[in-house]
């Protein structure tokens, strides 16, 4: 969960941060050279170890005007260490912040790094470049998943991480996300609510890959999604259950983070993205979404219908714990725990599509 630590920055800023660990090595000068060519500032969380061993790799790092920060003497696992040992791995090596190797801790890491003046830092997005999945997958993988003040965690040790980046920073650049150094984030420590965010991100990914849901837009503020699926009901007078659908999903990260009004042009944004899908998908007949904040949706032309006790119950306590997570509200007193919103494929495509008429 990582409470009490840094792992994002402010999620209404389109900044992001790019981070290498366990550094310096043979791949430091490439990484640089990259970094070099797009006008990008990185933090390098690097060993002790390998620093004694490069300090020339240190010097350079700090001479295109990167973050230097501590990984600990030692690429280890704070728990497999003594605890007199884990003091010496936390103070031998200089920075304001300390990012755990593996991001583990033991009951002692962080009394030793309040000891240090220290602060530790995770992430929130890993490229997963340790692993043996191509550089073309991870790379999208990454830009589906980066959000706004995203801490992303890379390596200093792998050759695919440079071939990653080759890939994704540009696609980030292009769609409005600027790459910073950690200590140009606004940072703060995650609290008890932050912390559950950050464990339930392993969750978020495997519904999205089991549903199949699509991100409309991977812009950095594109706050809607769909996932394929048949309308499960109620009947309304326009389509029956069954009929090929797609089901609407709101991002709560980013909409948490959004001002009401650039919300609503967000919300707008999406669903011109959504006629545009549509306009080759004759078979799909409606759009809906079960939601508490349903209500919201009918000003973009959706219907409103009740919904039966067990979708009410179901929808409208998943939509209210989402909501104290991501927002610490709960739902206001005199809304139904959840409504059904949903606008048919023709009303959306007139409202939204290419060819509606202006104003």
């Amino acid at each position: 969960m990582g409470i009490g630590a840094y792992a994002w920055g402010d999620r209404s800023s389109p900044r992001i941060a790019l981070t290498f660990d366990d550094g310096p090595s043979e791949h430091t000068q490439d990484l640089l050279k990259l970094l070099r060519d797009w006008n990008v500032k990185a933090t390098f969380f690097v060993t002790g170890a390998q620093a004694e061993k490069h300090p020339e790799l240190i010097q350079a790092i700090l001479q295109e005007g990167h973050q230097v920060e501590s990984h600990g003497y030692w690429h280890r696992l704070a728990f497999l260490m003594w605890p007199w040992r884990e003091a010496e791995h936390i103070r031998r090596v200089e920075g304001k912040l300390y990012r755990p190797p593996f991001g583990a801790h033991s009951p002692f890491t962080r009394l030793f790094t309040r000891m240090y003046g220290k602060k530790v830092a995770l992430w929130d997005l890993e490229s997963k470049d340790w692993t043996n999945r191509p550089a073309e997958e991870l790379a999208e993988r990454l830009v589906f998943w980066c959000k706004p003040g995203s801490v992303i965690l890379l390596h200093d040790r792998y050759p695919t991480t440079l071939r990653i980046l080759e890939l994704a920073l540009p696609k980030l650049i292009g769609l409005g996300y600027q790459p910073v150094r950690m200590d140009e984030l606004s940072l703060k420590p995650l609290g008890p609510r932050e912390g559950l965010q950050r464990a339930l991100q392993g969750f978020h990914e495997r519904f999205f890959k089991k549903h199949r849901i699509e991100r409309l837009g991977l812009e950095a503020f594109d706050v809607l999604a769909v996932a394929p699926t048949r309308f499960p009901g109620p009947p309304v007078p326009e389509a029956q259950p069954g009929v090929k659908a797609y089901e609407l999903h709101l991002d709560s990260v980013r909409s948490a983070a959004l001002p009401p009004m650039a919300l609503l042009r967000q919300i707008r944004r999406g669903l011109q993205l959504l006629a545009k899908k549509l306009e080759n998908e004759p078979d799909v007949r409606l759009v809906y979404g079960l939601s508490h904040i349903a209500v919201g949706l009918k000003v973009f032309g959706f219907k409103l219908h009740p919904v039966p006790l067990h979708q009410l119950l179901v929808a409208g306590l998943a939509n209210a714990w989402f909501m104290w997570v991501y927002l610490g509200e709960l739902p206001r007193r005199g809304l139904p725990l959840a409504q059904l919103a949903y606008i048919t494929r023709e009303e959306l495509l007139r409202r939204y599509g290419t060819g509606r008429s202006e104003g």
